[in-house]
């Protein structure tokens, strides 16, 4: 297994796997839509995406995050916003692998924390990050309030 962080070459390959991720959570198949996201996200520097890839060289997961600054820290964090692997490849250990990659990339960057969210009732999901050292956030509550509907 190899993880890379996601260019241009790798777009078409992070795409399906983000269109999947969409159609996962219930949005529409739209995979021109999917790429023209990523591939903005890519040219913008908005986003980081890492691609794993199988023995054979196919991407069979990936995760965006977005960076963002601690005030309090006055630091560098990223938020891992998307994380998906492959159906086919699920229950080998590959999450688990990929985040490990990611927290050493950043650690080694110096950042100060990655943080991310997953649905209540994802167990696998909350297993596998508190595995790693996650722990779920007891100090603040998260507000949002959504502006396009």
């Amino acid at each position: 297994m190899n993880v890379i962080a996601c260019d241009l070459h790798y777009l078409d390959a992070a795409a399906d796997l983000f269109n999947q991720y969409r159609m996962f959570y219930q949005e529409a198949d739209d995979l021109p839509a999917s790429r023209a996201f990523l591939k903005a996200n890519l040219e913008t520097g908005n986003s980081r995406i890492y691609l794993l890839l199988d023995d054979e060289g196919q991407a069979i997961a990936f995760a965006q995050l977005y960076p963002a600054t601690c005030s309090l820290a006055m630091k560098r964090f990223y938020w891992l916003y998307d994380l998906f692997v492959v159906p086919h490849a699920r229950r080998g250990g590959h999450a688990r692998y990929l985040m490990q990659q990611l927290i050493g990339i950043f650690q080694a960057e110096g950042a100060q924390r990655l943080s991310l969210d997953t649905a209540g009732s994802n167990l696998a999901a909350q297993a596998l990050y508190e595995s790693l050292g996650y722990e779920a956030e007891q100090e603040f509550v998260t507000y949002h309030k959504v502006l396009d509907r």
